[in-house]
């Protein structure tokens, strides 16, 4: 929360536990799954649902943002007050996000194999681009009196720099860098905790592990409702894994109306917090769904500019913010804070919107994929090299022996 606004960005859910291959708007995108060429511990299919998914909480995330900032600089018009409540509502794209990496994440999880893998992996998803904006921030942050970067002294500025690259900030009450970030505290701690709970499982009884993780997580849930919904990621992920349950041919029909349903009880949960949890049950209900390609939403979400959103999902949300700062500052300047006039918000809209897609899209190609396959590249070398040396040294014990 900043100056009464809810700052939002999304979760990473591993794009590469779906895909490789990069939906560009101009593609035409039209089955359920497709093919894509990965190495054996990636999936084969794109879940194109999903994928959509992301897209367009993407998308509600940000225009939620354009709002707020607008409101922040006092060039929000007037005229726009009555439907506050549907912008508002957009910042609950990220509990979507959520849902969306509970369910990718424990499956990339159970296909590595190994922990230690998986925590290697979603250092090389989510470090290039983050570390990009974070030196960005902390370099330029103190010399334009960047929020509380005004004045730092060089032992703030050092833990500050070292608990953000941590994430701490967000789940721990330290001053935040990159406002977006926060939640990135929450998607590591996800991540934590699903890995110790795989590695636990492995050496003990799985039974004891998972009540005792059960016994630790709910509490901490009911502390922090809205972190609930990577549970309901996890949940579909194993009722589908395991077939245990058929998709009702009734939940098809209630995708709909339950998809709209999850920010209306959200909103009332900012007042009355159970009801937070009530969302869960129809965020299960849509998502669970999605996930089998056969409801209302399907075709919507399999839309090539929503396919072309999430592939860029993670990288426009990182810089969206970075992009857009400088743009409202100016437009709030130029337009002397004219609440009565539409032109700056839709300058901010199309000027924004243009200056994130372009920036995210350059940051997918170099960041995300280029920097992310030279480390996978160089961290596999690594491996094969340790290997092809224990190897070695074996054969030389044998043959001396």
């Amino acid at each position: 929360m900043t100056n009464g606004v809810r700052d939002c960005v999304p979760p990473l859910s591993d794009r590469r536990d779906e895909q490789s291959v990069v939906p560009r708007p101009d593609q035409s995108v039209s089955n359920t799954e497709r093919e894509v060429r990965l190495d054996s511990t990636y999936p084969t299919k794109l879940n194109l649902q999903i994928h959509g998914l992301r897209g367009l909480s993407a998308l509600a995330v940000f225009i939620y943002h354009l709002y707020a900032m607008s409101m922040l600089f006092n060039f929000w018009p007037a005229v726009l007050a009555r439907a506050d409540i549907f912008f508002k509502a957009g910042s609950y794209g990220v509990e979507i996000f959520f849902i969306i990496s509970g369910y990718l994440i424990t499956a990339s999880l159970i296909r590595h194999q190994s922990a230690k893998k998986f925590l290697i992996d979603r250092c090389i998803r989510i470090y290039p681009v983050f570390l990009a904006i974070h030196l960005l921030v902390f370099t330029v942050g103190p010399i334009i009196h960047y929020k509380w970067m005004a004045g730092i002294s060089v032992w703030h500025w050092s833990e500050a720099f070292i608990s953000n690259g941590l994430f701490l900030p967000g789940i721990f009450p330290l001053p935040l860098a990159q406002l977006n970030a926060w939640s990135l505290s929450y998607e590591a701690a996800f991540y934590l905790v699903t890995a110790g709970v795989f590695a636990a499982a492995a050496i003990a009884r799985r039974r004891l592990v998972f009540m005792g993780a059960a016994l630790v997580l709910i509490p901490a849930l009911l502390m922090v409702p809205r972190a609930a919904f990577f549970v309901v990621g996890v949940t579909i992920f194993f009722v589908n894994n395991r077939g245990m349950i058929q998709l009702p041919a009734l939940f098809r029909s209630l995708a709909v109306p339950s998809f709209i349903s999850v920010p209306i009880l959200l909103t009332l949960g900012e007042h009355h917090r159970a009801l937070t949890f009530v969302a869960m049950v129809p965020a299960f209900v849509f998502f669970w769904s999605i996930t089998q390609g056969k409801c209302g939403l399907s075709a919507f979400l399999r839309l090539r500019w929503l396919q072309y959103l999430g592939t860029i999902s993670y990288s426009f949300y990182l810089w969206s913010p970075v992009v857009t700062y400088p743009l409202k500052i100016v437009i709030s300047r130029v337009f002397h804070a004219s609440s009565n006039e539409l032109t700056p918000v839709l300058l901010f809209l199309v000027t924004g919107t243009a200056a994130a897609i372009s920036v995210s899209h350059l940051s997918y190609r170099y960041l995300e994929e280029g920097c992310g396959r030279a480390l996978r590249h160089w961290i596999h070398g690594r491996e094969r090299d340790m290997r092809d040396s224990t190897s070695a040294s074996a054969t030389a014990t044998v043959t001396t022996g």
